[in-house]
């Protein structure tokens, strides 16, 4: 088994609330649609399955 792990920083220019319960799902959705995308597991060199897992990193904001 073969393990990638990345992180990506989401930025906002102004002040606000953000639901992050909401943000977290989208984010889940949408990797979901990249482990169907033939693009995806090729690059991965992958022929059984792939999976992504989605792991808040304490919903705090950073720029605080």
């Amino acid at each position: 088994m073969r393990t990638y792990r990345f992180q990506f920083t989401v930025e906002c220019a102004s002040q606000g609330d953000a639901n992050l319960a909401e943000v977290e799902n989208l984010i889940d959705l949408a990797m979901q649609e990249l482990v169907y995308d033939d693009r995806f597991v090729t690059a991965l060199d992958e022929r059984e399955a792939v999976t992504i897992q989605v792991i808040p990193q304490s919903g705090v904001d950073i720029a605080k």
